[in-house]
């Protein structure tokens, strides 16, 4: 791995609690373990799911401290919000406004948010809260002379029967080593989560192994670049994490009716 000369802060926006690390945990051991710093924001605490209140009156408490040792693992900070599971478009305006003052504090160069085409509701709210809050943060806020300082967007991801249309601009390699951490840190929900966890390590299990066969390696992960604009200099991602970044055909054009060889 190239070692970077400038330390990064990347931020990952994740609906809700067990995300990233359910998702997407190779990305984050890579730049965390590159010396950047990574964070990862789920503004859905989603203490009214029905799984979490079944967990009795401590459950938030262990749910956000599970979470919080699950992200760590990666080498990742990770702040959850209080938002309701299935209501997310009920504060879709607050939560607008809390994103783009978040992401105006925080000030990280690249920024990682969900696929909008997705089967789960609150995935497609925050991928388009997200999006727009990226786009307009300085009209969201107070002070509004905060500096964006975003220089790339990216889309992960989710389980293989949630994210549809997803065809990937490229791939990122893991290893071996990469695969055991991101068990590790999902082993961390163990306690609250039980056999969803399992399941959430079987989803990164067969994504991985998809697309590392794409990519002539054990594992990887799927990333689309979402913006800000055309990185006509390379991307900036790319130069960070070097020759583990694989590109992926560009074929879509193939898809279009006409199309006959």
């Amino acid at each position: 791995m190239p070692v970077s000369v400038n330390r990064e802060t990347i931020l990952f926006i994740g609906a809700h609690h067990e995300e990233i690390e359910a998702e997407c945990p190779i990305m984050p051991i890579k730049l965390s373990g590159n010396g950047h710093r990574v964070v990862i924001l789920n503004p859905v605490g989603g203490w009214n799911w029905s799984f979490i209140r079944s967990l009795g009156t401590d459950g938030k408490e262990r749910t956000i401290k599970e979470a919080t040792e699950a992200a760590a693992r990666l080498g990742a900070e990770k702040i959850i919000w209080d938002y309701p599971v299935a209501k997310v478009w009920e504060f879709r305006t607050e939560i607008v406004q809390r994103i783009s003052d978040f992401i105006l504090d925080l000030a990280p160069s690249i920024v990682f948010i969900h696929w909008p085409y997705d089967s789960h509701a609150d995935h497609r709210e925050i991928a388009k809260i997200s999006f727009h809050a990226l786009h307009t943060a300085n009209n969201q806020v107070e002070n509004f002379q905060r500096k964006m300082k975003v220089e790339e967007v990216y889309a992960f991801q989710t389980g293989i029967s949630q994210a549809y249309d997803f065809w990937p601009d490229f791939l990122i390699s893991g290893t071996k080593e990469d695969f055991e951490t991101a068990a590790h840190a999902l082993q961390a929900f163990h306690g609250t989560a039980g056999d969803k966890a399992k399941m959430w390590l079987d989803n990164i299990r067969v994504k991985t192994a998809y697309w590392g066969h794409l990519a002539a390696t054990e594992f990887a992960e799927a990333y689309k670049f979402i913006g800000p604009s055309f990185p006509l200099s390379g991307l900036k991602l790319a130069s960070m994490l070097g020759n583990e970044i694989k590109p992926v055909a560009f074929e879509k054009w193939q898809k279009e009716p006409g199309y006959l060889i």
